[in-house]
C-alpha cells in the first residue's frame, strides 16, 4: 500500500468513518471474495463490535491460508481510501 500520511486521509473536525474488508487467501491466490463491513460511523473511538463470518468450512481451509483485513477511509460516494492493514496465517507450519 505505501506509506501514507495520517494528513491525508484524517477527518480534521473528528474521527474518519471507517469501513474494513478481510478476504482469505491460500498460495498468494485469492481464496474468498472480499468481504466488508457495514460502514459506521465513529463519535469516541475507533471500535467495532461486529462479527464477520465467512462463506467457507473451516475444514476446506489449506493449510497455507491466510486471513487479510484492510481499514478503508470513506472519502465520499465511490472513493474509499486504504489507510491500514494486516494479514495473519491460519495454521501454524506445525502439524
Amino acid at each position: 500500500m505505501g506509506k501514507l500520511d495520517i494528513r491525508e486521509w484524517a477527518d480534521p473536525s473528528g474521527l474518519s468513518d471507517l469501513y474494513i474488508s478481510c478476504q482469505l487467501w491460500t498460495d498468494g491466490k485469492e481464496y474468498t471474495m472480499p468481504f466488508r463491513t457495514p460502514w459506521k460511523e465513529f463519535n469516541k473511538s475507533y471500535t467495532w463490535n461486529h462479527v464477520i463470518t465467512l462463506p467457507i468450512s473451516y475444514n476446506s481451509l489449506l493449510l497455507s491460508s491466510q486471513l487479510t483485513f484492510t481499514i478503508w477511509n470513506v472519502r465520499g460516494p465511490g472513493r474509499p481510501v486504504p489507510v491500514g492493514g494486516s494479514t495473519m496465517s491460519l495454521f501454524t507450519s506445525k502439524r
